[in-house]
């Protein structure tokens, strides 16, 4: 989980080797290069670039698909299913998984399973702030075998109102810190591992912010989560309140992030988050969540390897299949375009995207789909050439065609796309082949 490079190494190790021109070659060693798995550019791991940056000597990954990535509409899915999924993302090798506080069930038996990963509970904001409901929920999460409490307060001036509305509380914001500090109080006393999520962190008041940290901390929390509930910032204040954060929590207690893709900047966040001094990120499989979900734990996970140089202990190429199996089950399909486990995320329809010289694998490519354990693919489409007509022809186990028969196929196969506004299917683009060999 470490990235273990010093300031030295890595200004030593961005210092490439160079050709008789004086051009940068890859080699293996070089920062952000692995032979046949990923060439990104050198320059993430340049001390000049991380100049700033408070990167955490290890990093910890979070699923929430079995809590955050079931709130989604038309989405149900029963106890097999979770404890199959359970079976799943431990194979994977992710550290926490989090679970909700309603469904006890669910953590007491995927707790019987032996898993290496941490069962995270969270503890819904009505019931935070109430001491009986905060108390009650505590003992029955940790009898069902949870390893980390995360009762979510709501603090901002926005969300507060919760603490009236649905808590049915009318207490003052001095008090209801006062009620959070008695609920880790009571974990503590318990043996629990006390990580309390605040909602809302980047709408609240740095200073009132940072004033729940020192209570809190003082409180005896193990970790802490700020949550930016409705993906309101910049990527540049979740590294700047990370670190205002982090200064007062210090190197012992961990800071966990949670965002939301409402402005498509979930996994920029995150990374932000992380670069101010954040231990723990988060995300779903498939980016499932709340309205426009969350970073998608598969790309999240290749980030940090392939960009930042950490070794999270995962099994990455087991996330595709994972994938596709949460999209078959959750009745979600994967979004053709979505990065790393879309159909589409490693296609190429230019020629000269995918028919490169001998040896040249990364002239259009930054990573392997190797990585996650998806597939290269060459659509057809309206920029194919005959060389996509033989590549698809080989794909399907056939012998190679002609230079004139795979032309005709080529354009048989545009009037396809122009009618259909689709690529044809194996059946139709098969019956063409046979046909246009025929006339051979």
């Amino acid at each position: 989980m470490g990235h273990g490079r010093s300031e030295v190494d890595i200004r030593a190790e961005t210092q490439a080797p160079t050709d008789t021109d004086g051009k940068s070659l890859p080699r293996e060693g070089t920062p952000g290069f692995r032979e046949g798995m990923w060439a990104v550019s050198p320059y993430n791991f340049d001390e000049r670039v991380r100049e700033g940056m408070h990167l955490p000597d290890q990093v910890q990954l979070m699923d929430m698909t079995l809590r955050e990535g079931r709130q989604v509409s038309g989405v149900s899915v029963g106890l097999d299913e979770v404890l199959e999924f359970v079976r799943r993302i431990d194979d994977v090798g992710v550290h926490i998984v989090e679970m909700h506080h309603d469904y006890i069930e669910e953590i007491k038996r995927t707790k019987t399973m032996g898993v290496e990963f941490r069962i995270q509970a969270l503890v819904h904001p009505t019931a935070a702030l109430n001491p009986e409901a905060c108390r009650e929920e505590i003992d029955l999460c940790l009898d069902a075998g949870a390893d980390i409490i995360c009762p979510a307060f709501a603090i901002s001036d926005y969300n507060y109102k919760l603490v009236e509305s649905m808590g049915g509380l009318t207490i003052t914001r001095e008090e209801a810190l006062d009620r959070a500090c008695e609920a880790i109080q009571y974990g503590k006393e318990q043996g629990a591992y006390m990580n309390p999520n605040l909602m809302d962190f980047s709408r609240l008041d740095l200073e009132w912010l940072k004033e729940i940290v020192r209570r809190l901390k003082e409180a005896g929390i193990d970790a802490l989560r700020i949550d930016d509930i409705c993906g309101s910032c910049i990527p540049a204040v979740y590294k700047h309140h990370t670190w205002e954060v982090k200064q007062i929590l210090g190197p012992d207690i961990p800071l966990a992030i949670h965002s939301h893709n409402d402005f498509e900047l979930g996994t920029a966040g995150q990374l932000a988050a992380l670069e101010g001094g954040a231990e723990v990120l988060e995300g779903c499989i498939n980016g499932l969540g709340e309205r426009a979900g969350v970073p998608n734990l598969a790309v999240l996970a290749s980030v940090l390897e392939i960009m930042y140089g950490y070794e999270l202990g995962m099994k990455l190429d087991k996330l595709q299949d994972l994938s596709e199996w949460v999209a078959d089950v959750w009745n979600q399909p994967i979004p053709p375009h979505m990065s790393g486990t879309g159909k589409t995320a490693f296609s190429h329809a230019a020629e000269v995207h995918y028919a490169l010289p001998e040896g040249d694998e990364w002239s259009f490519n930054a990573w392997s789909p190797r990585v996650i354990g998806n597939d290269a693919y060459v659509p057809l489409c309206h920029y194919s050439g005959p060389m996509a007509i033989q590549k698809k022809i080989i794909d399907h186990g056939w012998d190679p065609v002609d230079e004139d028969t795979a032309n005709r196929v080529l354009e048989r196969v545009r009037t396809e796309v122009r009618q259909r506004r689709r690529e044809p299917s194996d059946r139709v683009f098969a019956a063409i082949v046979e046909e246009e060999q025929r006339r051979s």
